[in-house]
């Protein structure tokens, strides 16, 4: 089977759509089917994992003229203005990073259609992409996608902002919309990377998958150490990086922040853009994070208690919230230093918030992950459309 995987792009920081694509292309990649991975220069698709790749364009935040956006957009961001404006909807998102404009949406809707056509495509995988929802459309490919209990139209959604949508799918002659969101129920099955206990979607055309890969060994032995990563917006990094050396600068444990312009050790306070979580979090008492998605199921899956700032996006505070019903964390309203220590304080010394980490992780690794999108794709892809698993 030819499957083209299409990732949402963005021009900013949010990894999260291009490491689930990676994920899924390689297991289609193991399962002997032949992956096409969309790709983007919008600075998150590096290192694809497959060869065979299908360049399409960038979405230029708000549909600005690029060289105004790709200025405006990565300073707001530093100086954490974009982070004051509450994100309402998964709509909203889409139309801030430009991903609703319909110059963006007709140009992508054509490359994907031309390689569909021209690469032999047998389904299209969208996560979270529009562009490849409404090309498989339009050339009558099936399509299946990722999906999540804040994208259904009932949970939030802001429809003034799809007029460009609406246009390109009207001179395509595809089914009429009111909101954007409502194309994923075009999905021929939708799979959910989570639990029905964290996002409780009825709907009988959703698949819960749980951690995309396997997931990786919960290391034995004392958790020593607290792993800091906020992402771009919601707090400003130099606050951060004041309340965190405040909160815990001088403990006898050694505190990891991700998400920092250069690398640098304060005391026990070790700052850095990046770390490679696989290391820290088998060791770490709490994962302070911005309730993103991957973080989310990153802390899940090496059973680590959460503390979440979800800010004002509407995406982080759902995840916050329902953690923290699962009891498996907290969130935080406001940042602090007294407030952030703790928190961090109580979810490492109750044992309830551990256990309760450890029981989920269990759920979400019985679920299949990306391996149980593969097998549902090809079961559904011969009974219903009658290709061949090449």
């Amino acid at each position: 089977m030819n499957v083209l995987i299409v990732p949402m792009f963005a021009l900013s920081r949010m990894g999260g759509p291009w490491s689930r694509a990676q994920a899924i292309a390689d297991a289609f990649e193991q399962a002997g089917h032949h992956v096409v991975l969309g790709v983007s220069d919008d600075g998150n698709c590096a290192n694809p994992c497959v060869p065979d790749i299908l360049q399409l364009p960038v979405p230029s935040p708000l549909g600005l003229p690029m060289r105004v956006a790709s200025r405006t957009f990565p300073m707001a961001e530093k100086l954490g203005i974009s982070g004051r404006k509450p994100v309402r909807s998964f709509e909203e998102v889409l139309w801030l990073t430009g991903a609703l404009a319909y110059e963006y949406e007709r140009e992508s809707v054509a490359a994907i259609c031309d390689a569909i056509a021209g690469r032999g495509i047998d389904a299209v995988y969208s996560e979270y992409s529009l562009p490849a929802i409404i090309a498989a459309k339009a050339c009558g490919a099936p399509v299946f996608g990722s999906f999540s209990y804040t994208t259904q139209t009932s949970y939030a959604s802001e429809p003034a902002k799809a007029e460009g949508v609406r246009k390109l799918a009207s001179e395509l002659g595809l089914p009429s919309v009111e909101s954007s969101l409502e194309l994923f129920d075009w999905l021929e099955r939708r799979f959910v990377p989570s639990c029905p206990e964290l996002e409780p979607i009825q709907d009988g055309g959703v698949e819960f998958v749980g951690f995309l890969r396997e997931s990786a060994d919960v290391a034995e032995g004392e958790r020593d150490c607290i792993v800091v990563y906020l992402g771009s917006g919601s707090v400003p990094q130099a606050k951060i990086e004041k309340a965190v050396i405040e909160a815990f600068g001088g403990h006898n444990r050694n505190v990891y922040v991700a998400g920092c312009k250069g690398q640098r050790q304060e005391g026990n306070v070790r700052f850095a853009p990046r770390f490679d979580f696989s290391e820290l979090l088998p060791h770490a008492r709490c994962f302070v994070h911005h309730g993103g998605q991957n973080s989310t199921m990153d802390a899940l899956a090496y059973a680590v208690p959460q503390v979440i700032v979800p800010g004002k996006v509407f995406e982080r505070i759902y995840n916050a919230t329902s953690v923290e019903r699962a009891g498996a964390g907290l969130s935080l309203d406001g940042f602090n230093a007294q407030a952030l220590a703790g928190a961090c304080k109580r979810v490492s010394d109750e044992p309830s918030f551990g256990e309760n980490a450890q029981s989920l992780r269990g759920t979400l690794a019985s679920l299949g992950g990306a391996s149980r999108i593969v097998e549902s794709i090809t079961k559904e892809g011969q009974s219903l459309f009658g290709y061949s698993c090449r």
